[in-house]
């Protein structure tokens, strides 16, 4: 159950992005195969980024599509994803949300679908570029 990372959540909603043609695969292919999960840690992150540029109706469009392709499924964070994600910023200096989505993928099948290489070096975690998931 690989973890989609916001990365390629707002790459995918963002026609402009570089990455957004490789994302809208993705995208397009983890909702065939449901077991892919959207990380409601960067749903969080989506909605404070989304605030900060004053885009709540925007917010509201873009959760209502990403709800709907992936049919509810995502991730709830538990105490125990938190105190390991406090674990992986020690460790690894990852940022807040990537620690909390990092320990959040490690509590489904310690995979995530992301174009962010600082997952690589958190043992334990297996990232996925969406680039080679695309060519499957």
């Amino acid at each position: 159950m690989p973890l989609i990372e916001l990365d390629v959540l707002l790459a995918f909603i963002n026609r402009s992005d570089k990455h957004h043609e490789v994302a809208s695969r993705v995208i397009e292919a983890s909702i065939s195969d449901e077991s892919y999960y959207l990380s409601s840690v960067a749903l969080i992150e989506m909605s404070l980024i989304y605030r900060s540029r004053s885009m709540e109706l925007e917010l509201e469009e873009d959760l209502r599509l990403l709800l709907s392709l992936f049919d509810g499924r995502t991730t709830h964070l538990t105490p125990l994803e938190a105190m390991r994600a406090v674990w992986i910023r020690r460790k690894y200096g990852l940022s807040f949300f990537d620690s909390l989505n990092a320990a959040s993928a490690m509590s489904l099948d310690s995979t995530i679908v992301s174009f962010d290489e600082a997952y690589d070096d958190v043992e334990g975690l297996r990232r996925i570029d969406p680039e080679d998931l695309r060519a499957k």
